[in-house]
């Protein structure tokens, strides 16, 4: 008789950490650049004709951890009355010996915690300057709050977060959550954020660029969570290097007319991307002078791995529910 584990949202929380998800992205672009872990095809599928409602599906296979799996999504832009623009998303993990599903895991709070609290933070860890007094933030969402807490964690020297959002109550409760550790300051416009900063964490989920490069100073490090959604393509285009997280998944963003307008990036304008950075391929940032922006729109490899963690301390604990199939 076979057992797959079912582990709700709240089982995640309680399982998964935002430093479990840093060392996952981590982990996740190292071995993509050792060769253990093979990333499939992005499987996308509109339900409607005016295609604003879809379900994709991100595999991956992590070679080292004998596990599969796969994220399974819904984004929907023209959701019904009450319903959120994404909800319901899980993983599904496999164990590569046997090929039996073992795990069903809910992917919504890994989602948060791995994108600018996961990805987003070992792209700035690696490649932003030494000790970084100031982070500035376009956003407060979900995304950003992560984001937030990812970087306070990797980056103690951080004694002022700026924040541009266009909504100010999120901005007052992150403002109250942090109190004891850092100064957040709530800015009415993209520039009074990011002027004068060296690391700029971008989770807005604007659909029109809110900083652009002549807003940047030598030294920029702009950590880019939707590709140049809310970036200027000028930046990516003019910055001294830009890196992308795996080039295979982030190749998107060249063929996007949303992402890069009239084509203006182009595959030469890439530097690296984290994979090759982390194995030694590529170099990191060389000069204090350099502007750096490291664009990633993330991949169901970094899903699966934190869930792979989330399952394996799962078993240690006894937590979560036992299904028969």
């Amino acid at each position: 008789m076979n057992h797959i584990l079912f582990l709700n949202e709240e089982d995640v929380c309680s399982l998964l950490t935002p430093a479990d998800a840093i060392a996952a992205a981590e982990d996740t672009f190292l071995h993509i650049g050792l060769g253990d872990i093979t990333v499939g095809d992005m499987a996308l599928m509109y339900v409607d004709e005016a295609k604003m409602n879809n379900f994709h599906s991100m595999p991956a296979i992590l070679h080292y951890r004998n596990a599969a799996g796969v994220k399974w999504i819904s984004t929907y832009v023209d959701p019904l009355p009450g319903y959120p623009f994404c909800h319901g998303t899980l993983v599904i993990l496999s164990d590569t010996k046997s090929g039996s599903p073992i795990a069903l895991v809910g992917a919504m709070n890994i989602t948060a915690m791995r994108t600018a609290g996961g990805h987003g933070v070992v792209q700035a860890r690696h490649l932003c300057l030494p000790g970084p007094k100031v982070l500035s933030v376009c956003g407060c969402g979900a995304q950003a709050r992560s984001g937030i807490k990812g970087m306070l964690t990797q980056f103690p020297c951080i004694r002022q977060v700026r924040i541009f959002s266009r909504s100010t109550g999120p901005i007052e409760a992150v403002r109250e959550e942090l109190k004891d550790r850092v100064e957040v300051i709530p800015c009415d416009s993209p520039l009074k954020a990011v002027t004068g900063s060296n690391l700029i964490l971008m989770a807005s989920g604007a659909q029109t660029p809110l900083v652009t490069w002549d807003m940047l100073k030598p030294g920029a490090t702009v950590i880019g969570i939707e590709g140049f959604r809310d970036l200027d393509p000028q930046i990516g285009k003019r910055a001294d290097k830009w890196y992308l997280g795996y080039r295979r998944p982030d190749a998107h963003i060249l063929r996007s007319p949303r992402l890069n307008p009239g084509g203006l990036l182009k595959e030469g304008d890439v530097s690296g991307d984290m994979t090759e950075l982390l194995t030694g391929k590529v170099p990191g940032r060389e000069r204090e002078d350099e502007i750096i922006v490291s664009t990633h729109m993330g991949m169901g490899a970094h899903d699966v791995n934190c869930a792979m963690t989330v399952y394996e301390r799962a078993l240690e604990m006894g937590i979560g529910q036992k299904m028969v199939f």
